[in-house]
């Protein structure tokens, strides 16, 4: 595998269709008291043979979009002072040379690069991630729909159109031949979940009451802060994601594969961009409530004053790069398994030569995961949270020729030697109490919690 900081080079691709997985069906959501030794997978992580080592893997179910993405071509990597210009360089118009035609000439994949940028670049990361880090996979498999498609990548001029193909004819027998499955046993003990929501509260209050007074002082309108909570936890990763996709349907499911065996995952409700060429849609996605009181978030002052701090920055950042900006008059409710939130979608036209480098120094972070003013919540949290955010609430996707399709990386966790570190947070306003703010981080808690245990 090819890494280097500093040069992008383009890339030659082949695409071809291959045999398609089971129908759409599948990935309908679980019945309700199903058995987790209902699901069957292959045992952590494997892939069938001839395909690789998966890497990355993204879906939303909600599309019927499944990308999954098998061994590394190439590698690049970036501090924050490198961060717009390697997003230029993977997001170049001519950033693919398709060897088997035109780029029209049949379905070309999303991305490829695919990676993650931290919550702040500009600090280190975890064991086995680097702050800002893409790659291009060798194989790169994905649906759309009811048919499969594979793309095979290397760096152009370092292999031919015959030996990429070779590389697709590889996964095509890979994929026609069916692997085994194992079955799933255990779980972790209900107090082990009991202790997880349990830790650190006191901590959590401390760390709200100093944000309320800084609220109050006008040195802060809005402040999200986290805290994490560690469970021994080493799920089957296809089972994992399984259990996450037909749980959260309407979520960006998410796996990004560390160094060291250490993984990625989540299933964030929360998109950053989508981006195709000049035009872009994002998304403000701010307050939180149980299910039950979705639609009481559309009467409550201190969710909607939360959730229009995060429209107006959103809006504000994209005029100075846009032509022109689209969203509703109201926000309408999002409401997931486990928890609602206001949400409001946005549209916009990219000014000539702005691109997703321009939008990521526009957006990132946004007050969803960062808060009011931003750089005065930033510096807040640097110096008071005491948590190491690494990749939570930065942003994890797909970027390709004038195209990207990033998410903010939240309901995520960092499972490595046997245990998974899950990050929750929640957006501290005037009126927000540590009581409520931490009941608010148990019903995040559940999205991981439920699959982790579904998955063992």
């Amino acid at each position: 595998m090819a890494q280097d900081t500093a040069t992008v080079p383009r890339l030659a691709g082949v695409c071809a269709e291959v045999p398609a997985r089971a129908p759409p069906s599948a990935l309908r959501p679980l019945p309700s008291g199903a058995s987790s030794s209902a699901l069957r997978t292959l045992p952590n992580g494997a892939s069938p043979s001839g395909l690789g080592p998966l890497c990355f893997s993204w879906s939303h179910p909600e599309r019927d979009l499944r990308v999954r993405a098998h061994g590394e071509a190439l590698r690049r990597e970036a501090g924050p002072g490198g961060l717009g210009a390697l997003l230029a360089s993977l997001s170049r118009a001519d950033g693919v040379a398709w060897l088997d035609g035109a780029v029209d000439a049949c379905p070309r994949p999303p991305g490829p690069w695919f990676g993650a940028v931290a919550f702040d670049p500009s600090r280190a990361s975890w064991s086995g991630f680097a702050p800002v880090r893409f790659a291009v996979p060798r194989l790169l498999i994905w649906e759309d729909g009811l048919r499969r498609h594979a793309a095979a990548f290397a760096a152009q001029g370092e292999a031919t159109r015959s030996s990429l193909q070779a590389r697709l004819d590889d996964a095509r027998r890979a994929l026609e031949r069916r692997p085994a499955t194992a079955d799933r046993q255990g779980g972790f003990p209900d107090a082990t979940r009991a202790a997880a929501f349990q830790d650190g509260r006191a901590r959590w209050a401390e760390l709200v009451d100093l944000a309320l007074r800084r609220i109050r002082s006008g040195e802060l309108s809005k402040v999200v802060v986290a805290r994490a909570v560690d469970v021994p936890a080493a799920p089957p990763v296809e089972g994992l994601l399984e259990h996450l996709e037909r749980a959260y349907p309407q979520c960006r499911t998410f796996l990004l594969q560390g160094d060291g065996g250490a993984a990625f995952v989540g299933s964030t409700p929360e998109s950053f961009c989508s981006l195709d060429g000049a035009q872009l849609r994002t998304e403000a996605l701010a307050g939180s409530a149980p299910p039950a009181e979705a639609q009481a978030l559309l009467r409550r002052p201190k969710d909607l004053r939360e959730h229009e701090w995060v429209v107006e920055h959103i809006v504000a950042a994209l005029r100075g790069i846009s032509e022109t900006v689209e969203l509703p008059a109201l926000p309408a409710v999002r409401e997931l398994a486990t928890v609602a939130h206001l949400y409001t979608p946005i549209s916009a036209r990219l000014r000539p030569g702005a691109g997703l480098a321009e939008v990521v120094a526009a957006l990132h972070p946004t007050p969803a995961v960062g808060g009011v003013p931003s750089a005065a919540a930033v510096r807040f949290l640097g110096e008071h949270e005491h948590l190491d955010r690494g990749l939570y609430a930065g942003l994890i996707g797909l970027v390709g020729p004038s195209r990207a399709e990033l998410a903010v990386a939240l309901r995520c966790a960092r499972i490595a030697g046997g245990t998974a570190r899950l990050f929750l947070g929640a957006g501290i306003v005037e009126g927000s109490s540590a009581e409520s703010e931490w009941m608010e981080t148990q019903l995040k808690a559940r999205a991981l919690l439920d699959a982790l245990e579904g998955a063992a």
